[in-house]
């Protein structure tokens, strides 16, 4: 894909702005798109695929492997914390992606919003002083719905 279009680049920058990791959401929105132009529309249908994509991966990775080689009681405790979220977050985007499909906006942003709430519980679960896996297997899902929310918000304003 050549370089984006004058209103693509605005529309991503405007979204990556309202995140923790600019640099990193221009990246992963870029990266996905398959033309240099795409309308809001296109950008909040790709990235809430992509976060489902994301969360699905690190429900996976704590489920296969970070909860089988838990050897702390504490880090037990999170990672099946996380388990649980992680299966509600999978749940509502696949929901936030039905609901996207029917052009059913205002169910999308609730749903990606429930989503969000669910990834606080497990992060709220970690420890910041005992960095545990779950952090970096966390960040990219979390990532990712974060910009999947702000584009349905622009799409669709309340």
């Amino acid at each position: 894909m050549g370089d984006l279009d004058p209103e693509t680049k605005s529309m991503i920058d405007r979204i990556c702005r309202q995140t923790v990791d600019f640099k990193a959401c221009e990246m992963m929105v870029t990266s996905q798109l398959s033309s240099p132009h795409a309308d809001i529309a296109t950008i909040t249908n790709v990235m809430t695929k992509r976060a489902l994509t994301f969360a699905g991966e690190t429900l996976g990775q704590i489920q296969d492997y970070l909860l089988p080689n838990a050897t702390d009681s504490r880090d037990k405790a999170v990672f099946l914390a996380c388990k649980i979220a992680y299966k509600a977050v999978v749940s509502r985007l696949q929901s936030a992606d039905q609901s996207f499909s029917r052009g059913d906006y205002v169910a999308m942003k609730a749903e990606q919003s429930q989503a969000l709430a669910y990834i606080e519980v497990c992060v709220k679960r970690t420890d910041f002083f005992r960095r545990t896996p779950i952090i970096g297997v966390s960040y990219w899902a979390r990532l990712m719905t974060k910009i999947a929310s702000i584009a349905a918000h622009i799409l669709a304003p309340p």
